[in-house]
């Protein structure tokens, strides 16, 4: 009897490798960061295991919860998924009408809401100001820097901006700008500091994720709308 390899035994393998093959490769850039999560974490296993550092390994995934006080740390749970509507829908409503025209006023001005927003989350979720505050660099400078991107992208695209319903967008700014001048402000009070800082925050990504939200389903329906048009005639 002529020998078989181990894999051939198995009923259908070669067809569930050919279809997760296909899969894999179908979305772009997936078999890239899954290749790139798994080194990373590789990496770290082997670190943590020679060095005996499975403690700090642990502290990377550990949550920040209190059995006392399980509310602890809710609003801002909130606010970071809040964070993440806004730029996930404007970077699939920029995937999706790049398609038709990347040069589009629409597609560009998605691509840089998406790329805008994802720097404050970025700063907001990893703490990039407070760290680079604690290198020597001013959170003034900082903030101005953040002023102008904001106030660059104003200008840029004020002419697109006032063919939606933009006062969400306007007041969501404004929350910002006062939640970030409370953090340079020294409020004796807790709670006052935390509602003119994270309330206000909160505020703001409350009416930002509601305003891109409706003026990405906007620009998507316009987009199937051209789409179907050549089908119809």
């Amino acid at each position: 009897m002529k020998h078989q390899p181990l894999f051939d035994k198995i009923p259908n393998f070669s067809t569930f490798l050919e279809l997760l093959k296909k899969h894999f490769f179908t979305v772009p850039f997936l078999v890239i960061f899954n290749t790139l999560a798994l080194l990373i974490l590789g990496g770290l296993s082997l670190y943590a295991k020679l060095n005996n550092q499975g403690d700090g390994v642990e502290r990377l995934f550990s949550d920040p919860f209190n059995f006392w006080f399980p509310y602890e740390g809710l609003f801002t749970g909130i606010s970071e998924v809040l964070w993440c509507i806004p730029v996930a829908i404007c970077a699939f409503t920029f995937g999706l009408l790049r398609q038709k025209d990347p040069r589009s006023r629409s597609a560009i001005f998605f691509f840089f809401s998406a790329l805008l927003l994802g720097v404050f989350f970025l700063d907001d979720r990893f703490r990039m100001t407070l760290i680079l505050s604690q290198l020597g660099i001013s959170k003034k400078l900082i903030y101005l820097c953040y002023g102008s991107g904001v106030f660059l992208y104003g200008i840029k695209f004020w002419r697109y901006i006032k063919t939606t319903p933009y006062l969400p967008l306007i007041a969501a700014f404004l929350l910002f700008a006062i939640s970030r001048f409370e953090d340079i402000i020294d409020t004796r009070s807790l709670g006052a500091h935390a509602m003119l800082e994270d309330g206000t925050k909160l505020l703001a990504l409350l009416n930002l994720a509601m305003y891109f939200w409706h003026v990405c389903y906007q620009a998507i329906w316009r987009h199937l709308q051209q789409t179907e048009k050549p089908f119809d005639s």
